[in-house]
């Protein structure tokens, strides 16, 4: 093993101890609140935000907010121009991000840190699992950020995974975060095409 397998180890038994002493329910409520929660939230919108856009019931909601700014005048018009309705659409979702995330995080932690042996169990095992999943996120963020450093950077970090027993460098090259972060939001425009007409013959 390499020296990153090695640091790679003694990463996964940290993360399993804070685990272990936190427990699911604080450990979600830290990674979920203040920065983390942010940029949780960000990460949702950007990540799930072009398949919410393409529902028929938003774009409908949309469309309606654009033909009223229209109705606006010039100041209507320059809105329309920065793209008011993108602007207004992912406002509202991250709040509406930010709302169910605490929810859901309020309903969670107060389930999981229920005074009885069996629950205490499953709070520990489950903070365990959770901390070492949120390792494996930030591990793949820091592998994409330096991948987008590109140049000597990139390469002589990758050079410095060849050979992981672990396969950290194949992690490296196909990061799974790609695949998420393709997600783009594509308005369709239809442009008319004028079909020549036929010249009669001679």
């Amino acid at each position: 093993m390499i020296l990153a397998d090695w640091i790679f180890i003694g990463l996964i038994a940290f993360f399993c101890l804070l685990g272990i002493l936190l427990g699911f329910g604080k450990g979600l409520k830290f990674f979920t609140t203040g920065i983390f929660g942010v940029f949780i939230a960000i990460i949702i919108c950007y990540a799930l935000g072009g398949v919410i856009y393409n529902i028929s019931f938003v774009q409908s909601t949309l469309e309606s907010l654009v033909t009223y700014v229209k109705s606006a005048g010039a100041i209507g018009e320059f809105l329309i121009l920065i793209r008011i309705d993108l602007i207004v659409y992912y406002i509202v979702l991250f709040i509406l991000v930010l709302i169910v995330r605490l929810i859901i995080v309020l309903i969670v932690k107060n389930v999981v840190e229920a005074n009885n042996v069996i629950m205490i169990i499953i709070n520990k095992v489950l903070g365990m699992v959770f901390f070492v999943g949120v390792l494996l996120v930030l591990g793949l963020i820091v592998f994409q950020i330096i991948a987008a450093i590109g140049g000597t950077v990139s390469e002589n970090f990758f050079a410095s995974l060849k050979g992981s027993f672990f396969k950290l460098d194949t992690v490296f090259e196909n990061n799974p975060l790609l695949l998420i972060f393709k997600i783009q939001i594509i308005k369709k425009v239809e442009i008319p095409v004028e079909i020549p007409m036929e010249v009669p013959g001679p």
